[in-house]
């Protein structure tokens, strides 16, 4: 993958790169590595800044204490290429017509956030999902083998 541009990851990215134990940890961590070292831009936003520290601190999965966790967010937000990615005028309507486009609903509905924004902003969604291929006129990268 070609390091650059501006990148939106997928929670899934924040997630194996904090937690050391993880299968897809190694790839996720020099994913990232590699991005803040030649300067992209990360997109970050509230989707998956929540998933980070509400899955990552759950008791039952280990992943990390709260204070790993934050820090670890907190180090995301002060790269100094990190940028906020709110939804724009664009992406309800973008949003809707993946939803209509693609028959979502429940949890998929996530992943079409998710697309819309990174469509919208014009960044490419990083993830370890690849049900991300669905959504054409995504630019779109997974990262697991």
């Amino acid at each position: 993958m070609s390091a650059s541009g501006s990148f939106l990851p997928d929670a899934n990215i924040w997630l194996n790169a904090l937690n050391s134990s993880a299968r897809d940890h190694a790839v996720c961590r020099e994913w990232l590595d590699q991005i803040t070292s030649c300067g992209c831009e990360i997109w970050v936003n509230d989707l998956t800044e929540c998933a980070l520290l509400r899955i990552g601190t759950h008791p039952q999965l280990g992943i990390a204490t709260p204070a790993a966790a934050m820090a670890f967010h907190k180090a995301l937000l002060d790269y100094p290429f990190t940028r906020r990615a709110n939804p724009g005028e664009l992406h309800i309507d973008l949003l809707h017509r993946l939803i209509r486009d693609h028959t979502l609903s429940g949890n998929d509905l996530n992943d079409a956030w998710l697309a819309a924004l990174a469509m919208e902003r014009g960044a490419t969604l990083v993830s370890l999902d690849r049900g991300f291929s669905r959504f054409s006129g995504l630019e779109w990268v997974c990262l697991s083998a």
